[in-house]
């Protein structure tokens, strides 16, 4: 019984960990009298096509994957957003966040 309230504790914690995500469903058309899907997935961000199967990192942070009925993405990123007097900024190069001091936003928080 402690054994199996440990591991429910634990995927409660790598659920919330996890991060933001989104899955979304390919648009139908009518084509030729009939419903059909698209084929391909298309990156929210820049337009870029991508077809199924594929797996891509986009200029915003986010890991996707494009599959025969949809696309999922989830963030990149995680850990600590908050640290106290400082203002967290996204570095959507390296996808971690950085924090700087709010009296000099010049200067790296310690």
């Amino acid at each position: 019984m402690k054994v199996l309230l440990g591991l429910m504790a634990l995927l409660f914690i790598v659920d919330f960990c996890w991060g933001a995500c989104f899955i979304a469903k390919h648009e139908a058309v009518i084509k030729n009298g009939k419903l059909a899907f698209s084929k391909e997935c298309t990156d929210e961000h820049d337009g870029t096509k991508y077809s199924i199967g594929s797996v891509w990192n986009t200029t915003k942070c986010m890991r996707c994957e494009c599959h025969e009925n949809e696309m999922e993405c989830c963030t990149r990123y995680g850990g600590t957003t908050k640290k106290k007097d400082c203002k967290t900024v996204l570095d959507e190069e390296t996808c971690e966040y950085k924090f700087y001091r709010l009296d000099d936003p010049s200067k790296p928080c310690n």
